[in-house]
């Protein structure tokens, strides 16, 4: 498995702030981001972390252009278009592709950065999970030492702490199972939250991680 940092890149939208808040709320279009019509996005950034020597935001649009195509993006930014066509079409195509490329290196590249606020506490190796682990588990990083897994952690905003609409509560619900199935196979498991980039309530976080490895090992 191969460990690697990506390159220091955080994309941005380029789009009010207002109308960007509207379109991300715009139940019309966001039925378009989803695998049917933007590829696994999620697996395609694990791929390209794991066995793209060109670890750059470069990279990463290069390594999606092949695998999926940006005639996907082009696809989407048209239906939006169709659904929303009092809007400047050049908008429409930023937004999508902020909301598909953007976003999606974001996403990663935060939880790789956390990961290694992380190594900076423990002497055990801290690595991010597969595709087929995040996915089916719900956890993005595992502690191990002498190849055997410690700890299981999941990485979430700080925000994700008050999310509580029905499809919010629905969600954290469906995370807890698979938690707890990568508890019963693997090793126990941690949230580790995040505010402003870095971990929140740091002290305390490794305590309960230090707390858990010593019950482990």
């Amino acid at each position: 498995m191969i460990a690697a940092k990506l390159e220091d890149y955080t994309y941005s939208h380029g789009l009010d702030e207002k109308l960007f808040r509207t379109l991300n709320k715009d139940k019309g279009i966001n039925q378009f981001f989803g695998i049917r019509y933007v590829g696994e996005c999620m697996k395609t950034i694990n791929d390209f972390y794991f066995n793209s020597e060109d670890r750059t935001h470069k990279g990463w649009e290069a390594w999606y252009k092949q695998k999926i195509g940006f005639d996907k993006l082009m696809y989407v930014s048209h239906r939006c278009n169709i659904k929303l066509p009092d809007l400047p079409y050049e908008d429409l195509k930023r937004y999508t592709y902020f909301r598909v490329i953007g976003q999606t290196w974001n996403g990663f590249s935060r939880e790789l950065s956390i990961i290694e606020e992380l190594k900076e506490h423990f002497n055990c190796e801290i690595r991010k999970t597969t595709f087929d682990i995040d996915h089916n588990y719900c956890i993005d990083a595992e502690l191990v030492e002498n190849d055997m897994i410690l700890l299981g952690i999941q990485i979430k905003p700080i925000s994700y702490k008050k999310m509580n609409t029905t499809y919010q509560l629905k969600a954290k619900e469906n995370h807890k199972k698979k938690n707890d199935e990568y508890a019963k196979l693997y090793a126990p498991y941690l949230y580790v939250f995040y505010d402003n980039g870095e971990i929140a309530n740091k002290q305390e976080t490794i305590n309960k991680i230090n707390t858990i490895i010593h019950l482990n090992i």
